[in-house]
């Protein structure tokens, strides 16, 4: 990312937690744990003086996260069909059990570093940008490298399961939200 004033400065830029446009630190003012760019910094501070709480996540649907997994899930179930079938082409000709639990192994790799990829590059998957959903930390702001990764790995083994916790909580938070401390909320 490229800091939106500072066309020479590509290090150390983050996203407004407001507007979401990349900025430098030079850029951005930090309020409550969350990174303002002077724009949204202006229009958060009137708020606040006006008695507005914008402080206030807008929690995704369980719905609208499921449409999202399930866009996900079919992207990776068309990347694991290829892979499949390159793997039994060669696998037929090489007859090797080693090479199956490769492929195995390999679909398990591709999918944890999917979610955990994108998560922490843009706060979003393919299927969270088209459901217009992106995930936050506990505070609305980027999650780190470290909690995409940790949502990942829970996520891929804990397929359907980890969204039970969804219904029974206030703000909609599954097992993998629960692990890695972040948030799923509706993105403009």
């Amino acid at each position: 990312m490229i800091c939106r004033n500072h066309v020479d400065v590509a290090l150390g830029v983050r996203r407004c937690a407001r507007c979401s446009s990349p900025f430098c630190n030079d850029c951005l003012v930090d309020i409550a744990e969350r990174p303002y760019c002077m724009t949204c910094k202006t229009e958060y501070l009137l708020d606040v003086r006006s008695g507005v709480d914008s402080y206030t996540l807008n929690f995704a649907s369980i719905g609208k996260r499921f449409v999202g997994w399930f866009i996900d899930s079919l992207i990776l179930r068309v990347a694991g069909t290829f892979l499949g079938l390159a793997v039994g082409i060669v696998g037929s000709r090489a007859g090797s059990e080693i090479l199956i639990f490769g492929s195995f192994a390999l679909g398990v790799v591709i999918n944890v570093s999917y979610e955990a990829l994108l998560v922490a590059a843009r706060g979003q998957t393919v299927g969270k940008m088209a459901m217009r959903l992106r995930v936050v930390n506990a505070n609305g702001g980027d999650v780190t490298v470290g909690q995409a990764w940790g949502r990942g790995v829970i996520k891929t083994f804990l397929p359907l399961i980890t969204f039970i916790p969804a219904f029974f909580t206030p703000d909609r938070r599954t097992l993998h939200d629960m692990a890695a401390g972040t948030r799923v909320v509706n993105w403009a």
